[in-house]
């Protein structure tokens, strides 16, 4: 708010009469009841409070920036493992089945040989 009687007291000071240090108040608070009214003019931002805002607020976004830049790290970081652990247990699984389907073939051929060659030999033995 403006304080008009500092105003008054400055200008009276100045070797101006009262009368006169009256009107120019006067004048001085119409004069910014016209630009601002209902405004507490010293609640308005000065431009020294909004570049400190400007420099506040690109220091409260850099540090957002890296803590999401830093968080993203180590949750790419947590996921390539998980991906890498999961890897591993699939391809541990598939060798398994891989090995396991490789027993039975060769255990069926082992069979299949066994039979061929107790024929073989029937043949033989009958041929003889």
């Amino acid at each position: 708010m403006l304080d008009t009687h500092a105003i008054a007291r400055a200008l009276t000071s100045a070797d101006l009469t009262p009368t006169q240090a009256d009107a120019i108040t006067d004048a001085v608070r119409q004069a910014a009841e016209h630009e601002a009214p209902g405004i507490d003019l010293e609640t308005l931002a000065t431009k020294a409070d909004l570049a400190a805002f400007q420099q506040a607020a690109k220091a409260d976004l850099a540090a957002l920036e890296e803590r999401i830049r830093e968080a993203a790290k180590a949750d790419l970081a947590a996921l390539e493992e998980r991906i890498r652990e999961a890897a591993k247990a699939d391809l541990a699984a598939l060798e398994e089945r891989v090995r396991e389907a490789a027993k039975a073939d060769l255990a069926a051929f082992q069979q299949a040989a066994k039979a061929d060659l107790a024929a073989f030999q029937q043949a033989a033995k009958a041929d003889l």
